[in-house]
């Protein structure tokens, strides 16, 4: 099958969304099906390593004040960014070359692209949403460290706008039950277009040479993501003060809060390694009492709970960040809200209980199984078959 993925970008290092999305073509490319990335931005390095797994990555050129991993550098540039994506909604297809009546195209981010790209007018077109962005400009879709019941009414206009894209898409894809429900709780209509629940998967880390924290004594946390304010890394940092155990703190990652997270590691109670790659992200998880995932958004996935699971990994998050991967005293503990006492305590209550990180982490490898990313694939594969059922039957396009 001829399978394309559309993602806005797809620059080094690569984020949660892109990592799945060059995953998931790795794998459709290994089983036999003809996959290609279309993206607006890319690197060089990152093309590369999508052609030694046997995927192409194209590049459609599109303009934008700033590409959509990046943050504007002012509210006129931001105001242009939506602005342009909201035009396109209502505008031909900026893809039109991406659709083929005998193969899928599968759009993930598109804010960049404009929404334009989820029209099934010439193929099936499945849909997956990794943030908030059918409902909100901010993927995130915080508003000063809170989720919003309601949005304003420019959001609200935004959204309205954007479905009229998104409602002739074959079938948009929620990782989860609440990301879903949380899309419904800021204005996605029910109905208009087939809405269905697919959790991810994700590959077994490689590279590692297996869990050795049980020969360790001395207790060791684990943070691996992007150094920014919605990721928690602040929060970390003062709950780390305030927990004062006997353990090590190892922070890897890039990011604005990198200053932050220096001053901290200049005390000698953290380790700050910088963002490391695949190999070394995994002996990491190896080596560790337990991953700590500090968000505060209502993560769609988090990938790096994913890897820490798969590694037989407890890991300690945040209610906003915990899904339903971590479940508290199974698997990992869930703190008891996003603040940096919760946090603490959390932290204190694992590194002071030998009995406690055994049994999470016979927890953990029970876990494993749920996130089996053959199965995913297969699930994935069945959507794209009722996408195309769907679009020969005509129920896509609408009119």
């Amino acid at each position: 099958m001829k399978i394309t993925h559309v993602q806005s970008s797809f620059v080094a290092p690569l984020g949660g969304a892109e990592s799945y999305v060059l995953a998931l073509a790795t794998e459709q490319s290994r089983r036999g099906d003809e996959v290609e990335i279309v993206t607006a931005w890319a690197d060089a390095d990152t093309v590369e390593r999508a052609r030694r797994a046997g995927v192409a990555i194209r590049v459609h050129r599109v303009w934008r004040p700033y590409r959509p991993d990046q943050h504007g550098a002012g509210v006129a540039a931001k105001i242009a960014f939506h602005a342009l994506d909201v035009l396109e909604a209502l505008g031909p297809d900026r893809m039109p070359d991406v659709q083929r009546p005998d193969g899928v195209v599968h759009v993930h981010r598109f804010q960049g692209l404009g929404p334009s790209v989820l029209r099934a007018r010439r193929g099936a077109v499945v849909h997956t949403a990794h943030d908030y962005c059918l409902v909100d400009t901010t993927s995130t879709s915080i508003r000063e460290g809170r989720e919003p019941g309601r949005l304003s009414a420019v959001q609200r206009l935004r959204a309205r706008v954007i479905w009229r894209a998104a409602r002739r898409a074959s079938i948009l894809v929620f990782p989860s039950e609440r990301t879903l429900a949380r899309h419904r709780a800021l204005g996605l209509p029910a109905g208009g277009v087939d809405q269905r629940v697919v959790p991810h998967g994700w590959p077994a880390p490689a590279g590692s040479a297996g869990r050795r924290e049980s020969a360790r004594t001395r207790p060791r946390f684990v943070f691996l993501g992007k150094l920014q304010a919605t990721k928690g890394i602040e929060l970390l940092l003062r709950a780390w003060a305030l927990a004062g155990v006997d353990a090590d703190l190892v922070i890897a990652g890039d990011g604005p809060e990198r200053p932050a997270v220096e001053r901290a590691a200049a005390s000698g109670r953290i380790a700050y390694v910088g963002w490391v790659d695949a190999a070394r992200k995994a002996d990491l998880i190896a080596s560790a009492t337990a991953l700590v995932f500090p968000s505060l958004w209502p993560e769609t996935f988090g990938l790096v709970i994913a890897e820490s699971l798969l590694m037989h990994c407890p890991v300690i998050a945040t209610p906003q960040a915990a899904g339903t991967f971590v479940r508290d005293g199974e698997n990992g503990l869930v703190t008891e809200g996003a603040t940096a006492e919760a946090l603490a305590a959390s932290l204190r209550r694992l590194a002071d209980d030998a009995a406690l990180r055994a049994r999470l982490a016979r927890g953990a490898a029970a876990s494993a199984a749920a996130l089996d990313f053959g199965r995913h694939v297969d699930r994935v594969a069945d959507v794209y078959a009722d996408a195309r059922e769907e679009f020969s039957r005509g129920r896509s396009p609408r009119p």
